[in-house]
């Protein structure tokens, strides 16, 4: 059969959005948050990852490790802006659950409803295919509904993606396995045009060492499944976990809040090898969890054929020189724990009951596929997640649910295969040493984990999210990567004046002025004090402020506005709500103040400054952040310099420098900002129209 293929064109990007597996816009989320715009934020996380709430919670955050921020202080805390959207949001998400109604005479079929094979599903129904998801366990989500622990995964923010997704018309059916219940061939007779199979890894593998038959020696799966079905196992005093991911972790950490005193976990790996991430680890030892490395299992003992204990042995080295598992130990170095449960933990496989009488075959335990077409060996069957790629974060399985479907829709149009080869996108450079160095400090907003000796008591969750002002101080945080400024060359007199003031020393000029993205913090500086206009920013551009003065200050059939009439600039850093982000020409007119927000007033240019009286008003009000407070080195200076320009343009004029006034932000903007306009307005009554 034919093949298709996907050429990506490859463009500059944030690294956070680079290192995203699904490449969600997280600097445009960011900045839809600092402008009180969540229910755009939610749009744009959902488009490109419909389990936006499972990974507010768990996702392991490439982004963040990506973060240019790391090289000034600590990383923007994306995560945890992700979650506090989904929170934030809803109402509005309920409202925008809308069935699809089919418009493709084909039928799909699903079999696994984790997040690969939801994604799919959603992809395709939205796509107009009539889609029908097959779970053999009665809770969908995959691994994420049937083994994640509560404290990390609440089964309800599991249950908003999942309901959003079957909102749109996707069929479940819980309980069937297909392989026993229905097979591969009853889905063709349904009238299945294509089938995805994204069954994920289901099972846990066991050990073959002597005494693992013994009873008291679980595996971690179905004890995960056991725990998350609100069971209560009878464990003893006494735990020992083998395995180091972070299955073997998430184990070892309900074991605790079983009331066990001791569990041990055994993890080959040294500590630095672990392949459970860095801060699970951290939090199982902060609850009492005892980490053995570099030990491997030998003999489980036993007493009556009960687990009493479990022997150890060294070990040497996890990987050959060529990266390869394969252990080696030390026979003679031996260590022993009593124990009354063996949990094994030391991964999964597939389920593979699904192909049973199908053409599919197999590779090793896992699916034999084409990782570029994600096509089986039997036409019209495609396969994607950890059941073809091995073991990977929820995120990932996003991204393979996506290329799922967008595999499937072309050979259901064309009879076709379409290679999608691996893509990433460009990433901006790193910022260079000099600049990070120039950038202010900000610590950033972590909210407290509950306390370890309260953790351990019982399954509620153990991270609360952020609060609204927490959410907008640590979105202030982002550098807003990408957005810096543009040169238009042929304006530009190369007069030197945005090498002079960059305060981050980042602008150059040899024919022309260059800003290399690379350097270029978006402060606005530059194109505030560039004399022939020549500079814009990305985030910031030129004609914007007047179109949002416009808008505001445009009456139509709204009664006249209030006298003295006042446009703000305000620093939107400042704020701790939403409440103060957005105006609408209603408020204008209700309250003679058109809050125009700035993030930092200090881009103003003295045009912004003096356009609100050509449209209008009788006063301008400019509120920068909190003294000292300014993101950006040398831009308070700056601006008080523009306003005096400003000032003494209005004097030559006749109009009077004192229709614009200065402040800065004191105590809160909620608290001072209303303060600040009354007396502006009470000094515009005195002067008159």
């Amino acid at each position: 059969m034919a093949e298709a293929s996907v050429t990506e064109n490859v463009v500059a990007a944030a690294p956070c959005t680079a290192a995203c597996p699904v490449q969600t816009d997280t600097r445009q989320y960011v900045e839809f948050i600092t402008q009180g715009k969540y229910e755009e934020a939610l749009e744009l996380l959902l488009d490109a990852n419909p389990f936006s709430s499972v990974c507010g919670r768990i996702c392991h955050h490439p982004c963040e490790q990506q973060c240019r921020r790391s090289k000034v202080d600590a990383p923007v805390g994306l995560r945890q802006l992700k979650r506090f959207v989904v929170e934030s949001t809803r109402e509005y998400r309920l409202s925008r659950r809308k069935p699809i109604a089919p418009t493709r005479k084909e039928r799909i079929a699903v079999i696994g409803s984790g997040p690969g094979g939801l994604t799919a599903a959603h992809d395709l129904a939205r796509l107009g295919f009539k889609v029908v998801v097959y779970e053999k366990w009665h809770t969908p989500g995959g691994m994420l509904g049937t083994a994640i622990p509560r404290y990390r995964l609440p089964y309800e923010v599991l249950e908003e993606d999942i309901d959003d997704i079957l909102s749109l018309g996707v069929e479940l059916r819980t309980g069937c396995e297909i392989g026993r219940d229905l097979r591969i061939e009853d889905l063709r007779r349904e009238g299945c045009k294509a089938i995805l199979i994204a069954t994920g890894l289901s099972e846990s593998r066991t050990l073959g060492v002597p005494g693992i038959d013994s009873t008291g020696v679980l595996l971690a799966i179905p004890f995960l499944r056991t725990v998350r079905l609100g069971e209560n196992p009878l464990l003893g005093d006494r735990v020992v976990v083998i395995g180091g991911g972070n299955v073997a972790i998430d184990v070892a950490r309900c074991a605790r809040r079983f009331g066990v005193e001791k569990v041990s976990l055994v993890s080959l790996e040294s500590r630095q090898e672990m392949p459970a991430w860095e801060w699970e680890i951290e939090e199982a030892i902060q609850e009492g969890i005892e980490v053995q490395n570099s030990w491997g299992p030998r003999t489980v003992f036993a007493e009556n054929g009960t687990v009493r204990g479990i022997e150890l042995k060294r070990c040497t080295s996890v990987f050959d020189e060529a990266g390869r598992f394969s252990p080696r130990f030390d026979e003679g170095d031996v260590l022993t724990l009593l124990s009354d449960t063996i949990i094994i933990a030391i991964g999964q496989r597939s389920d593979l009951t699904c192909i049973e009488g199908s053409a599919v075959k197999v590779a090793g335990d896992r699916l034999e596929y084409d990782p570029e077409t994600l096509a089986t060996t039997e036409t019209g069957i495609f396969a994607c997640g950890e059941v073809v790629t091995g073991p990977g974060a929820a995120v990932e399985a996003v991204r393979e649910g996506h290329r799922a479907a967008k595999a499937m829709l072309h050979y259901l149009d064309t009879g076709e295969f379409l290679r999608q080869p691996p893509s990433e996108l460009l990433a901006l450079g790193e910022m260079p040493l000099e600049t990070a160095e120039k950038v202010r400090r900000r610590a950033p907003v972590i909210p407290e984990l509950i306390s370890p000796e309260r953790r351990v008591r019982d399954f509620s969750e153990i991270e609360r999210g952020f609060t609204e002002a927490e959410a907008l101080a640590e979105a202030k945080r982002c550098l807003a990567c990408t957005t810096g400024a543009l040169v238009d060359e042929a304006k530009c007199a190369a007069c030197l004046t945005c090498v002079r003031i960059c305060p981050f020393g980042v602008a150059t000029v040899e024919r022309t002025a260059a800003m290399p993205q690379e350097q270029c913090l978006a402060c606005g500086l530059c194109a505030a004090e560039c004399p022939a206009a020549a500079i814009a920013l990305k985030r910031f551009g030129t004609n914007q402020m007047r179109r949002e003065l416009e808008g505001l200050l445009a009456t139509g059939d709204e009664p006249k506005h209030l006298r003295p009439l006042i446009v703000s600039y305000c620093c939107l850093f400042e704020v701790t709500s939403r409440r103060l982000v957005r105006a609408e020409p209603s408020d204008v007119a209700r309250t003679g103040v058109a809050r125009v927000m700035v993030p930092c007033v200090a881009r103003l240019s003295v045009l912004d400054m003096l356009t609100p009286f050509e449209l209008g008003a009788d006063g301008v009000v400019i509120i920068s952040c909190m003294e000292g407070d300014c993101l950006y080195p040398t831009a308070e200076e700056r601006l008080s310099s523009r306003v005096r320009k400003a000032k003494s343009i209005l004097d030559e004029i006749g109009l009077g420098g004192e229709r614009i006034d200065h402040w800065k932000t004191e105590t809160s903007a909620e608290v001072s900002w209303s303060a600040f306009w009354e007396i502006s307005k009470r000094k515009l009554r005195t002067l008159g129209g």
